[in-house]
């Protein structure tokens, strides 16, 4: 059996290969339901706590579950992967306990073992076997848009330290993108030269590589890449223009309050974090709550400010996430959308047209396309020669998305399919291409 393990930003997920035939997801058990992916989150409450005393980590659906029974009562984290290459983040202290950020990775990965159907014998073949672990192409890209190496290898590192810490010592990485294309590969009969675009919570990884019956004998696939590329931005950032143009106005963004008798901004930084919404729990500090509260003493939008401190206080960011990720999936189908959030007094019902959407988004599908003709550049590859384009990740849904590779590939070129789950199952295959006999 050979082991694959997609740690996300959003979603995680585990597979399996046997030493034939195609991989398997490991699907997670919740309340007597079989899920595909395990969500990335913890929540911590202060009254329940270990055999040590810190306070116990729900992880996964289980986290989610806590959350929306206990709300404000814990401290929900998220969005983990995305603190790996920030060297600033080292730890976080939760109710007087302090947790390192590979310990937050571990409990994911460990309850998300645990919650498998095969979870005790899974764990023990982890500990004696090789697993091959998903990474970005580029962890951290800096102003210049350029590889930050130190950063990406400081990730690297983090990752597999949180790993051996749960007795995964045989920890070996591949590119994200180029598990996908092992997944895609396997129903090939036919070699092709394949640009895959993977599409995660924070970050958008491109790989240019050959594929087909005659690469799968190769123990690497070094030789077969092309080229790789990536830029730290897909879905949350899309989510954070929505949060932008439709949240942040309804909680008194751009408004004024009254001061030693002057008439000030709101302060535009509690909204600027707003976008990135897993960071909302950082700025839940007294201080923060209590300029808030004198804030909207004097305030012309005093029910939209209060209801800003609500979303802080009550660590209402993972919800308000749930809220915006429904309005951007539903115009993945449909013409418009509204988004619906309920922070009393005040109540946000904001109608959202694809078109206004693709325009909001317009600088990150720039960015992208960017990136994309950075790699043809790079490698010096003409677009006419690549016979695929396989999209994956939820990302790849959005219509301006496909879109954008559709107008330079052509879209009859374009495919795609188990957009949450190809890169676990490629993993699970990379690993059997790699240690198999």
């Amino acid at each position: 059996m050979f082991i694959g393990l997609d740690f996300g930003t959003t979603n995680s997920a585990l597979a399996v290969a046997p030493a034939h035939g195609p991989s398997r997801l490991l699907p997670v058990r919740h309340a007597n339901e079989l899920l595909p992916t395990f969500r990335s989150i913890l929540y911590f409450d202060e009254e329940e706590r270990d055999a040590n005393g810190r306070p116990h980590a729900f992880a996964g659906p289980a986290a989610m579950d806590a959350y929306l029974e206990r709300g404000a009562e814990g401290r929900l984290v998220q969005s983990v992967k995305s603190w790996l290459a920030n060297p600033n983040f080292t730890s976080t202290s939760i109710f007087n306990s302090r947790f390192t950020l590979e310990n937050l990775v571990g409990f994911i990965v460990a309850r998300m073992i645990d919650a498998g159907e095969e979870g005790e014998a899974l764990a023990g073949k982890m500990a004696s076997s090789p697993v091959v672990v998903g990474r970005p192409a580029r962890f951290v890209r800096n102003s210049l848009g350029t590889p930050d190496s130190e950063h990406d290898e400081l990730a690297v590192s983090r990752l597999r330290e949180a790993l051996y810490a749960i007795r995964i010592p045989d920890v070996h990485f591949e590119f994200e993108p180029v598990a996908a294309a092992h997944a895609y590969e396997a129903s090939l009969d036919t070699d092709e030269l394949v640009l895959i675009g993977d599409f995660g919570g924070g970050t958008s990884d491109f790989c240019l590589l050959h594929v087909g019956p005659g690469m799968r004998k190769l123990k690497e696939r070094g030789e077969t890449i092309v080229g790789v590329s990536g830029v730290g931005l897909a879905g949350d950032a899309f989510d954070a223009r929505l949060i932008e143009h439709c949240v942040a106005p309804r909680l008194g963004k751009g408004t004024s309050y009254r001061s030693g008798g002057k008439v000030l901004p709101v302060p535009s930084w509690p909204y600027d974090t707003m976008r990135r919404w897993h960071e909302l729990s950082l700025i839940n500090t007294r201080k923060t709550r209590r300029m808030l509260e004198e804030i909207g003493r004097t305030a012309d939008a005093a029910d939209e400010v209060e209801a800003l401190s609500r979303l802080i206080a009550e660590e209402r960011g993972f919800a308000l996430y749930r809220a915006v990720e429904a309005a951007k999936v539903a115009l993945s189908s449909a013409d418009e959308a509204r988004l619906r959030f309920d922070l009393a007094p005040v109540g946000i019902d904001a109608r959202v047209t694809r078109a206004e959407f693709d325009q909001w988004i317009a600088p990150e599908l720039a960015e992208i396309a960017t990136c994309v003709d950075r790699l043809f550049e790079e490698t010096g590859t003409a677009p006419e020669r690549v016979d695929r384009v396989f999209l994956t990740g939820g990302t790849s849904f959005i219509p301006a998305v496909r879109a954008l590779f559709a107008s330079r590939f052509g879209a009859e070129k374009l495919a795609g399919g188990g957009e949450l789950t190809s890169v676990a199952t490629g993993l699970a295959l990379a690993a059997r291409q790699r240690f198999g006999d």
